[in-house]
């Protein structure tokens, strides 16, 4: 099951190869339709949102290093869930291209690959972020089998991993305190 979401953007996207990590509580607060608005537009006034509310998700996104000098400042954002002992890696992705935000959550009960009305766009978004970033994750196809067998699913969980295998070997720091 996943929440799956293709969105045009009019905020600049500086040139950047960033990869973000964002703990789960903040990957799902991301994924809010208000935060994927102020994300998408620095248009405040065609949001319907007030004042206050606007800039207050987007210094937000700015604490969380995902906006700086009003645009967009990564290549892609990746969910972890912090344990006891250990960090471990979740399903999920936002990821910039040209002027697009794609977001998959995997971790979401919205779509089941089976009954998925946006199943074109998903097999799409999932063959441009793999191109983009270089990484094999094998084929799909549109028929029923692919549908039944959970193909897009597996190839996403398959595309996170891969992402984060080729960007851990730059990893500076990963903000885990506060809100």
């Amino acid at each position: 099951m996943c929440d799956y979401r293709i969105l045009n953007t009019d905020r600049p996207v500086k040139k950047t190869e960033k990869i973000v990590m964002l703990s789960r509580e903040n990957f799902n607060r991301l994924g809010t339709e208000n935060y994927m608005k102020v994300l998408s537009t620095d248009r405040r006034q065609t949001l319907g949102m007030s004042k206050s509310y606007y800039y207050y998700i987007l210094e937000d996104l700015k604490r969380m290093g995902l906006v700086e000098d009003n645009a967009i400042a990564f290549k892609a954002v990746l969910p972890f869930i912090p344990r006891e002992s250990s960090l471990d890696l979740d399903v999920g992705i936002l990821y910039t291209s040209n002027n697009h935000l794609i977001f998959i959550d995997m971790g979401s009960d919205k779509y089941s690959c089976s009954a998925c009305p946006v199943y074109a766009g998903c097999v799409f978004g999932l063959r441009r972020v793999a191109t983009a970033m270089k990484i094999k994750i094998g084929g799909v196809g549109n028929d029923e089998e692919s549908r039944k067998e959970r193909v897009p699913s597996r190839l996403w969980n398959s595309l996170v991993k891969g992402i984060f295998a080729k960007s851990i070997v730059r990893l500076e720091a990963i903000p885990v305190g506060g809100t």
